[in-house]
């Protein structure tokens, strides 16, 4: 199976053609943004010789169908949708993604719900529900966003997550632990146990990919700057590199897929 990783602007700076140069410079098959003008995407990518997989919010359907349609204008390889409120009823939230979902039956690319805190999809019984009720619904697999809300590292939670893992197309590979959304350092042995976690799980993702016959699974290595990643009280620097932390985990997650 190919594995594609795909690198966050989150927290980068510099211009967008500096940003897309240093993420080529490392060898990303492409980058994950918000939507923008696909004028914009197109000279971009092709510049720089990247894919581009496009986010963009799920917030009613016109806006989702005028994005997801610049996104396909763009040449969008795959689509990240924010989709809702946490505090919406099942029903309302249902009113919601159910058109969505069939919105983006009609792109010929992958569109995916994130499974956010925040966000509709934020926790893993309700967001079975969903799954459940519509077939067609697929995720982004953020199970960083679960692990705090649950505050849990997910074992109390067996068959919601294995659903979810069945229909996931897309990874964003961070390490959360049961209080926040991001281990402050994952290469370092206090957070070897929750890397490993996470790994079991990210490993469930890609067997799943292989019973369905998908022949590529992506990622995208998705540690945030402060105050997602955490600082030093005294002076507020972040205690970790950003840049190096989501190469780290990119090659790591490629390194263990092709001893597999």
């Amino acid at each position: 199976m190919k594995v594609k990783a795909y690198k966050t602007t989150w927290g980068m700076g510099g211009t967008p053609d500096e940003v897309l140069a240093k993420i080529k410079g490392a060898q990303y098959e492409g980058w994950e943004d918000w939507i923008k003008p696909h004028f914009e995407i197109q000279t971009l990518a092709k510049k720089h010789g990247l894919e581009y997989l496009a986010m963009i919010q799920g917030n009613s359907a016109e806006q989702f169908q005028r994005d997801l349609s610049e996104a396909q204008d763009a040449g969008a390889v795959a689509c990240t949708v924010h989709v809702g409120q946490a505090n919406m009823e099942y029903q309302q939230g249902l009113d919601l993604i159910a058109p969505l979902v069939e919105i983006a039956k009609t792109v010929p690319f992958n569109v995916n719900f994130e499974t956010h805190r925040g966000r509709l999809l934020n926790e893993p019984l309700n967001t079975a529900r969903y799954l459940k009720a519509l077939p067609d619904l697929w995720l982004v697999a953020d199970l960083s966003h679960w692990t705090v809300v649950t505050e849990s590292m997910l074992g109390g939670f067996g068959d919601a997550v294995e659903l979810a893992i069945s229909r996931t197309r897309h990874i964003h590979a961070r390490v959360g632990h049961e209080e926040g959304p991001q281990v402050p350092d994952p290469r370092v042995k206090q957070w070897e146990g929750h890397v490993k976690a996470f790994q079991v799980m990210w490993d469930r993702i890609k067997l799943a990919h292989e019973k369905r016959g998908a022949t590529v699974i992506t990622f995208d290595p998705e540690y945030g700057p402060a105050n997602y990643m955490w600082t030093n009280p005294e002076n507020g620097q972040p205690v970790a590199d950003l840049w190096d932390i989501c190469l780290w985990q990119r090659d790591q997650l490629k390194a263990h897929w092709a001893t597999e």
